[in-house]
């Protein structure tokens, strides 16, 4: 009986024992998976905040001398500034006309530096303007970059920056500008690709 004893409390510390090295195996495994979830959460880059979706093309605008037509987003205000129309978002940021600009060299040879000229004698007498980088596009004409400032009443000038589509058509330069302050920053570039599908000539 003693020996029975003995062999019954001996086969208990091994039970104990391996119970003992799963249960801290286990801890381990645990304990690694979770500072591998970690790391991965620490090298991960948080998701891209996404631009705020441009409000649909709700019309078109007609140009009173029937020289061109354009979409209008839904909610935008129409109003004009000189001979050009200009449409505003409601909160405006983001702002955007056509301009049309003669051009003054030989309508053969017109030349990316001819239509940045062109868009620099029309909107370089205010605001600032600044042309930038200059790139072709798809069906003929330029993007243009450029920076500028805001000045309303009195509050101090703000900066704004935009894009210009540039190209000729016969003997003038279609001048589609787009303006944005920071808050309309995120929808530049898809408000300029959007406006020029719409832009028409006839």
């Amino acid at each position: 009986m003693v020996r029975l004893g003995r062999r019954l409390q001996w086969w208990s510390l091994v039970l104990i024992a391996l119970l003992c090295c799963f249960w801290l195996g286990q801890a381990s495994r645990l304990q690694a998976r979770s500072s591998a979830v970690d790391t991965l959460a620490q090298t991960n880059a948080p998701p891209p905040t996404l631009a705020p979706a441009l409000p649909m093309i709700s019309g078109n605008f007609e140009d009173p001398q029937g020289r061109f037509q354009i979409g209008i987003f839904d909610g935008y205000r129409v109003s004009t500034a000189g001979t050009s129309p200009l449409f505003e978002a409601p909160d405006g940021s983001l702002a955007y006309t056509v301009a049309i600009a003669p051009l003054t060299t030989d309508l053969n040879q017109v030349s990316e530096a001819d239509l940045v000229g062109a868009a620099q004698r029309t909107f370089g007498r205010g605001e600032g303007f600044a042309a930038g980088d200059i790139q072709p596009i798809p069906g003929g004409g330029i993007r243009i970059n450029w920076t500028g400032q805001l000045s309303q009443g009195t509050v101090p000038p703000q900066p704004i920056i935009g894009k210009i589509f540039a190209r000729q058509v016969e003997s003038n330069a279609f001048l589609l500008l787009v303006a944005a302050t920071e808050a309309g920053e995120p929808q530049l570039s898809d408000a300029i690709i959007a406006l020029g599908s719409t832009l028409t000539v006839p």
